[in-house]
């Protein structure tokens, strides 16, 4: 099947990018409630995002990412797209300012459901997949207005991803005829520019970021805590 290799190559690349940490934005102790949209090109896909998210005192963020995947003409996917859904947590372990190490220290666990439409006729993949992933991050503040923090992001996705096929080209000798389950296993690095804009009620983020997955990726998010 040739859309294998296009589907797989994006399948879980742009979800570490929609992992909105809008907690490393809070000083610990603040609370927050925010929202980012954003979007990321890779290779032949591209993905746009919706992210609400809520900080717990600074400590930890939950928060669940709306994505849109689809494929360029040039993808051996194309005419594939998806809409994915991942409930996500960040876990603040260690925050500079709280001690003599010049580095802070979270985590990310995610999981995401993927629907996808648009097979050419055949039946629609099943997708699922998690990100675990960790972050080393710097925040200067550069006025009383504007912190910019530099963050460095490892993660690892798994990706489970089952094709179906019509009942006439199904292999009859195979344990679930009809069915093929791909496991994918991919390791991330992003480098963010996390750029924090602070107003009189309400603080603006912008995110920049490049890295490797799967091949050369680049995205941003905007967003705004309250």
């Amino acid at each position: 099947m040739r859309k294998t290799t296009g589907l797989c190559f994006l399948a879980l690349s742009l979800i570490a990018g929609t992992a909105h940490a809008q907690g490393l934005f809070l000083e610990k102790g603040q609370p927050g409630i925010g929202a980012a949209v954003g979007a990321a090109v890779i290779g032949t896909g591209w993905s746009a995002s919706v992210v609400p998210s809520y900080t717990y005192r600074g400590v930890f963020d939950v928060g669940i990412g709306v994505t849109r995947y689809s494929y360029t003409k040039d993808s051996d996917a194309k005419g594939l797209s998806a809409i994915g859904l991942m409930p996500f947590a960040n876990v603040y372990f260690f925050r500079s300012e709280d001690g003599p190490l010049p580095l802070s220290v979270s985590g990310t666990l995610g999981f995401e459901r993927r629907i996808f439409t648009g097979n050419g006729g055949a039946p629609s993949p099943d997708d699922w997949g998690m990100l675990l992933g960790a972050s080393v991050f710097r925040r200067i503040d550069f006025s009383n207005s504007f912190v910019g923090i530099p963050e460095l992001f490892l993660a690892y996705d798994l990706q489970v991803i089952t094709w179906h096929s019509r009942a006439l080209d199904a292999e009859q000798s195979a344990p679930n005829p009809g069915e093929r389950t791909d496991l994918d296993h991919k390791a991330r690095v992003l480098l963010r520019a996390n750029m924090g804009f602070k107003g009189e009620k309400t603080q603006y983020t912008l995110v920049p970021y490049v890295g490797y997955q799967a091949g050369f990726a680049v995205g941003a998010n905007v967003g705004a805590i309250f």
